[in-house]
């Protein structure tokens, strides 16, 4: 018997099948059309690459000289919805907007804020906001613990509001921002999601840039305050846009994809309920390479932003012209199982170390080690 191969419809994004489970989704593609030409989320393009295997995925996440990040590199700036053009020079000043030289020097500033001293030293304030939002919850008397509003939630934006110096009065305006900015990169084609996400933007701004401007008058040992600080120790002072567009970068960020990361780790444990309790077991380096397979498994960020071909390429047996925009879908990556047996299995004795969750190459993330951080915190206590 001949095997006949199925042809697929253009993968969509807003698929509502990727909501309750994408990983079979994405096997289909991985196994028929790895490389495949789908349906784009923004509306001015007529396509983009969509990668399912975790080679293609790493390879072009690592080429910086091939992909570019802002579509303006290769004069498809017009494929930022209409609603996000007031903003757009806010979000392309982003770390994970940006291209070399300004990449590279803003990043070595940062590292210098980002220090691994620095972020251990934030890891008992994080445990002490983990306990207080558990505590919150056995307050409550019904013993019942409402996952993502008690935990998931509310814990990422302590925790980065804390350490960029938000009040914390004003970090529910922070959780809604956020939402509004995640919803909408993932519904860009939706006008009103796009200016109540561009709204958010800017309300990020307004509430940073007197908070940058007082970190420089009066040095402060927060987070915000040591990006200043590095900044302005490198000799070309970071300027003061730069400043406030990063601090909202970290501020959707760190609140999103740890909201999400907490909340799927636990899910996750409690249904794959041997690795629940073997977690509890494990102690020293164990618990740290567990936190890794945890992170592989949950993917908190399913695609990464768009990246655009700068030049004629091909991936994989797929021909990528100039100007084509590049999706990574980094849930598909991380349950390859050509890298991963058996990946959709929580396996504390695989080593996890190739998962791509917080990326590859030049832009790996930054707050890579405040999240483990926070990932570690919630799943201990």
């Amino acid at each position: 018997m001949t095997a006949t191969m199925v042809e697929l419809p253009r993968f969509d994004p807003a698929d509502p099948r990727l909501l309750r489970d994408p990983y079979p989704v994405y096997e289909a593609y991985r196994r028929t059309d790895p490389v495949h030409w789908g349906i784009a989320t923004l509306p001015a393009l007529d396509g983009s690459w969509f990668l399912f295997r975790h080679r293609d995925n790493a390879l072009v996440l690592a080429d910086g000289d091939t992909y570019a990040n802002d579509p303006a590199s290769v004069n498809r700036q017009e494929a930022v919805p209409g609603a996000f053009q007031p903003v757009a020079h806010v979000f392309q000043r982003w770390l994970g907007g940006m291209d070399p030289p300004d990449h590279r020097r803003l990043r070595a500033i940062l590292a210098k804020a980002f220090t691994p001293r620095r972020i251990a030293e934030l890891r008992p304030r994080i445990e002490t906001i983990t306990a207080s939002l558990l505590d919150g919850a056995l307050a409550r008397g019904d013993g019942r613990l409402d996952i993502v509003g008690d935990l998931s939630f509310p814990l990422p934006m302590a925790v980065v509001g804390d350490a960029l110096g938000v009040d914390r009065a004003d970090w529910h305006l922070f959780q809604s921002w956020a939402g509004d900015i995640a919803h909408a990169v993932d519904r860009s084609g939706d006008p009103d999601a796009g200016r109540r996400g561009a709204a958010a933007i800017q309300g990020m701004v307004d509430y940073f840039g007197p908070l940058v401007a007082r970190r420089r008058r009066q040095p402060s040992d927060d987070l915000l305050g040591a990006m200043v600080a590095a900044a302005d120790d490198d000799g070309q002072p970071m300027r003061e846009f730069d400043v406030i567009a990063i601090a909202t970068e970290l501020g959707v960020a760190g609140h999103e994809t740890t909201a999400n990361s907490v909340a799927k780790a636990i899910l996750g444990l409690m249904d794959q309920r041997a690795s629940w309790n073997r977690l509890g077991q494990l102690q020293g380096h164990r618990v740290d390479a567990a936190i890794e397979e945890v992170l592989r498994w949950t993917t908190p960020v399913q695609r990464q932003r768009w990246r655009w071909a700068r030049r004629d390429t091909r991936i994989g047996d797929r021909d990528i012209s100039a100007g084509s925009a590049v999706v990574s879908v980094l849930g598909a990556a991380n349950r390859d199982p050509e890298v991963f047996s058996d990946p959709d299995r929580i396996d504390f004795d695989r080593k996890p170390e190739r998962h791509l969750t917080f990326g590859t190459g030049a832009h790996f993330c930054v707050g890579s080690a405040l999240a483990r951080f926070e990932l570690k915190s919630a799943l201990e206590i």
